[in-house]
């Protein structure tokens, strides 16, 4: 009973400390610094060393503590793992984790096993205990940050394939670095027992890993039963936890049963055991959403918590001695980091401007790190806190300088997108409004609110009008094509007008046609023009009826008008396109979004989709969401994708036996690098020129063909026989359908200085594999070998053009052959100066 006061007694002092701890940390996080360096600082001050609140006998008997915040910080990493979201550059995630791994692993071991002599508490050790010191610090520096990398990926706005790749790695590395430790520890614990290296040790090592295996698969099933019944969220909050503690309570148990009963010890890792159950509860349970909503719920008091304690139990009078020791260590890890990851870039065949700078992405180290070191106290304790507190020392040297790297990094490869940047996350950025009236001009300046660019464009304009307006009204002298494209109506997303019926119908035929232009909003005069309007695909606003549906949807669900109005205080509605290929095939249950955001509907090819859990993402796909504004802005960017990574691709797309002598993949990221646009005149001039296939059917891949060899062998001179095998093998290599609704079959054919483009467009969907989604945008190249190098830069504009954001809708809604010419002519791309 007195041990439990005594318990209750350190817990309650502990706890208001820890109150102290959030509040510095909040003061160093408006410093720049990191939070847990307030919450580090804030344990030394009141550790033992300092101030002496929190005694060493204090830090003993609150172990408990730093356990169940290891086994929260294990089932964070094992979530963090969410195997869906990885499929996407998977390539290079792989390699430059086997590069990091291996280089920093390697490097970090030696150095120590090295300096061995010059480390107070190795000196005197055996070599036996020297190795088995040296490769757990070795596996302790392997460890990355999580946490800290998504912190700087948010604060930036971050997306691309470099930021990509640097939260695959960041993400793996958790999972890899957990497993290398369990390994590592049994093996040094094997050392220090004399047991050696022997056959019956990796027998023991498998058993231990395969018992692990088994008891983290239980842990799993109890996580599962905790989150399926039915209390409150505290309760489960507090059984999560403790199944984490049991997972260390068990380890203990059966480490001192095998030494009291058995001839050796069975050491079950706990961070392994968690780590796994984390994992298995986030890939394949129902209840994945809820355990992250707890996992960061519980998140900010728990590292408060473990790195208070952290900072209580650092041996000052070690640390003193061994400061140069850990900035050595500090700059080894730099040093390996930057080998294994521009190794491992190398070989998954990332730009070489991102392999030179990769490592600076993978420097930062917290809460993992900081848990195996803690570890090691638990499971060496003879030496544990001397070697504890160097690596910690290691652990903040690179919390402090690798979030700096990383920022700069990213900025670097020009992915960051911070709102001195960015105008936005709305699917509408440009808009041009036809007639000059007080609702027009009050339309442009709420637009402009939103960060949309605004033209008003009317006949009838006057000098008094453009002076007061600052120059936004811009006046026409017809509703001509040639006008509208003065105005640059083919870049524009929305057109909105507010003239006469007949003018208002003028233009949306002009748009729908030449341009697809994506939102074409017209106010109705005369009911009865309603059908015309709509058979364009125009929104239509009819003031007789307007005021009053609003009225109506206020009396009947007044809050979710407000909502959906943007009434609501910091919330707001998106429609945001889906052009990450990481989402494509993704469900709706599956898509891992902010607390405070919801979906609403999903479009496809302008139809919209009564939506639920099981719906799969597609990209080309409107999704329009309900959320906090900065929440919105984030998923925007796990929307969306770039032009390199579209070229990138392409690169997969195209067999190397194609392309006669060279690297090609090398080739197009120098096209990329450079920024080098195909040849204006003659790329514009052979689309013009270019074959039409227009189907309104279905088709199979096989019919597709025929069609192609039938239409294209005249133009280049091709028996359609020799052209069909020809396209037919090229298919049987790899699929040309690159990404999901486009394909670029493409052939070399003998003879000299021939190129020809077909267009062809399927609105019911081309099917050229079953594994493939289905196509509606094939582009067809044919060309002699000699006209290698027009042939890539061709690749690359219309790699350009179909990651416009609106290329889908313009193209499927595209009027004739002169409407599909045109957009591939109008779409965006590098022009020459």
């Amino acid at each position: 009973m007195d041990y439990l006061k005594e318990i209750l007694f350190f817990a309650a002092g502990f706890a208001v400390i820890a109150l102290a701890a959030k509040q510095v940390g909040q003061f160093f996080a408006k410093a720049a610094l990191p939070l847990l360096t307030g919450f580090l600082f804030t344990g030394i001050l009141a550790g033992p060393w300092v101030l002496g609140l929190i005694s060493e006998g204090a830090v003993e008997k609150l172990r408990f503590v730093d356990q169940i915040a290891l086994a929260f910080i294990a089932f964070a990493a094992g979530g963090e793992l969410y195997l869906k979201e990885l499929r996407s550059r998977f390539k290079s995630i792989a390699w430059v984790t086997v590069g990091l791994v291996s280089s920093t692993f390697i490097l970090g071991s030696l150095t120590v096993f090295i300096l061995a002599d010059r480390i107070p508490f190795m000196q005197g050790m055996s070599v036996t205990w020297r190795v088995s010191v040296s490769i757990l610090a070795g596996a302790i520096l392997v460890a990355r940050s999580p946490s800290s990398a998504m912190a700087v990926v948010n604060e930036l706005r971050a997306k691309g394939p470099f930021t990509q790749t640097a939260l695959g790695v960041t993400v793996i590395m958790d999972v890899v670095v957990i497993t290398l430790f369990a390994i590592n520890s049994s093996i040094a614990d094997a050392l220090l027992t004399d047991m050696g290296l022997n056959p019956g040790f990796l027998f023991l090592l498998v058993g231990e890993l395969a018992i692990a295996l088994a008891v983290a698969c239980a842990l799993a099933g109890l996580l599962h039963l905790i989150l399926s019944v039915r209390i409150s969220s505290g309760l489960k909050k507090v059984l999560i936890l403790l199944a984490g503690y049991g997972a260390f309570a068990l380890s203990d148990f059966v480490r001192h049963l095998t030494h009291d009963k058995l001839p050796f010890e069975v050491l079950l890792e706990p961070l392994l055991i968690c780590m796994i159950g984390g994992f298995l509860v986030t890939n394949y349970s129902r209840y994945r959403t809820e355990f992250s909503v707890i996992l960061h719920d519980i998140g900010p008091p728990i590292y408060i918590a473990f790195f208070t304690l952290t900072g209580a139990s650092l041996a000052l009078g070690v640390l003193a001695k061994i400061w140069l020791i850990a900035l050595t260590l500090f700059v080894v890890r730099l040093v390996a980091i930057f080998i294994g990851s521009f190794v491992g870039g190398i070989v998954a065949g990332d730009p070489m401007k991102h392999n030179r700078i990769s490592w600076m992405a993978y420097v930062t180290q917290a809460g993992v790190g900081l848990g195996l070191a803690k570890e090691v106290v638990v499971e060496f304790p003879v030496w544990g806190t001397d070697f504890a507190t160097m690596i910690i020392a290691v652990i903040v040297l690179n919390q402090l300088v690798g979030p700096i790297m990383f920022k700069w990094a990213i900025r670097w490869v020009g992915e960051s997108h911070t709102r001195a940047e960015a105008t936005g996350f709305a699917r509408v950025h440009q808009a041009i409004i036809f007639g000059l009236e007080g609702q027009s001009i009050a339309l442009a300046e709420t637009l402009r609110s939103h960060g949309c660019q605004v033209k008003i464009a009317a006949t009838d304009v006057s000098g008094d009008d453009i002076e007061e307006s600052g120059g936004d009204i811009y006046p026409i002298s017809s509703l001509s094509l040639d006008v509208l494209r003065q105005l640059n109506a083919e870049q524009t997303e929305a057109i909105v007008c507010m003239l006469s019926d007949e003018e208002n119908y003028q233009i949306c035929q002009l748009a729908y046609e030449h341009f697809g232009t994506d939102s074409l909003v017209v106010r109705l005069n005369d009911r009865a023009n309603f059908e015309r309007f709509h058979e364009l695909g125009a929104l239509i606003v009819d003031p007789a009826t307007a005021v009053l549906s609003l009225l109506d949807h206020f009396v009947r669900s007044p809050l979710a008008t407000s909502l959906l109005l943007g009434m609501e205080e910091d919330q707001d509605t998106a429609e945001l396109e889906v052009r990450n290929p990481n989402l494509h095939g993704l469900a709706l249950r599956d898509l891992r979004l902010p607390m405070d955001t919801i979906v609403m509907s999903v479009q496809r090819r302008g139809q919209m989709l009564i939506s639920h859990g099981y719906t799969r993402l597609e990209i080309g796909d409107w999704v329009t969401m309900v959320g906090a504004r900065k929440s919105l802005e984030e998923v925007a960017l796990r929307f969306d994708t770039d032009r390199e990574e579209a070229l990138f691709n392409l690169i997969e797309a195209v067999s190397p036996k194609e392309l006669a002598t060279g690297s090609f993949e090398t080739e197009v990221k120098e096209i990329i690098e450079e920024e080098e646009p195909a040849p204006k005149d003659r790329f514009d001039l052979i689309v013009e020129e270019s074959a039409i296939i227009d189907i309104d059917h279905a088709i199979k891949g096989e019919e597709f063909f025929r069609l192609v060899a039938d239409t294209m062998s005249r133009r280049v001179n091709v028996e359609p026989a020799v052209m069909l095998q020809l396209l037919a093998d090229r298919e049987k290599e790899s699929s040309t359908a690159i990404t999901p609704g486009v394909a670029i079959p493409h052939m070399v054919i003998e003879g000299e200085h021939t190129f020809s483009i077909l267009l062809a467009r399927c609105k019911e969907g081309i099917s050229f594999s079953e594994a493939a989604p289905l196509v509606f945008a094939a582009f067809v190249l044919v060309g002699t070998r000699d006209e290698r190098n027009f042939h890539l830069r061709a690749l690359s504009v219309i790699a350009q053009i179909v990651q416009e954001p609106h290329f889908e809708r313009k193209w499927l809604r595209a009027r004739g052959e002169s409407g599909l010419r045109n957009v591939v002519l109008t779409g965006k791309r590098m022009r020459p100066e």
